[in-house]
């Protein structure tokens, strides 16, 4: 691949994991490219859309890559299934609703729903990557990979530093059914996720979060998602039986 190519694509992912706008100094430093070069492929990008410049001379995200980026979305069947299913839980329980999938060590966001009114910022977002490791749809994810492939979905070290170890959460999850993060991505918000199993696509799963200590059960909202969950397997296979029929 161009070298260049290769750093476009880089700063583009550098800057779609920043929740506000970064300087050329620092995107120069932290992607380890000539400041010169940095400039030229900014200035490139900003010229198709593909990046924004604010007043201060920094970069955030342009429309261009969000049209790139919907495209995605709109090719993914499974993401129309998805959909309904959240506005149904949110509606059920309402609360804030969302499906990811792995991606490396990452849960990325694919879709969301939010119930009317929310006052609060949670962590999920669509298009965002978080460890897979601390939020809930991740570790929902995670705890039914096969052994040969969970390795390639954890960060060194994840066993280490925690209760227990990673792997034994995992082993809690798949006991229970469904995973929990209770503030580890979010101060004071809990989330609980099931994984969903897509016959044509990698592991996904659901979750939902809403504020710590608020009068919601939560073994309650854990079955509503999992049933959100089951559902959501039983769709998806349909939908690649018909794919393939």
């Amino acid at each position: 691949m161009s070298t260049s190519v290769l750093r476009a694509l880089k700063i583009l992912e550098l800057l779609s994991g920043s929740d506000k706008p970064l300087p050329l100094t620092r995107i120069a430093e932290q992607l380890e490219i000539p400041k010169s070069t940095a400039h030229a492929i900014l200035r490139a990008l900003a010229s198709r859309e593909f990046l924004e410049v604010t007043e201060h001379a920094s970069y955030s995200i342009g429309l261009r890559a969000f049209e790139v980026g919907a495209a995605h979305l709109r090719s993914n069947n499974a993401v129309d299934i998805v959909i309904p299913q959240l506005a149904g839980l949110t509606k059920e329980l309402g609360i804030t609703s969302h499906y990811a999938v792995l991606d490396g060590t990452d849960a990325v966001y694919l879709c969301k729903q939010d119930p009317p009114g929310l006052g609060i910022k949670l962590a999920s977002s669509v298009g965002a990557r978080l460890p897979a490791v601390v939020t809930a749809v991740g570790k929902a994810a995670l705890a039914w990979l096969p052994g040969n492939d969970l390795a390639a979905h954890l960060p060194a070290g994840a066993d280490e530093g925690r209760d227990g170890g990673i792997m034994a959460e995992l082993a809690q999850v798949r006991e229970r059914g469904y995973s929990l993060d209770d503030g580890e991505t979010a101060s004071g918000v809990r989330c609980i996720a099931a994984p969903v199993f897509s016959p044509s696509g990698g592991p996904g799963a659901i979750g939902v979060s809403y504020m710590l200590g608020s009068a919601l059960d939560a073994d309650a909202v854990a079955a509503h998602v999992m049933n959100s969950a089951s559902h959501l397997t039983q769709l998806l296979g349909t939908l690649t039986r018909k794919a393939t029929a």
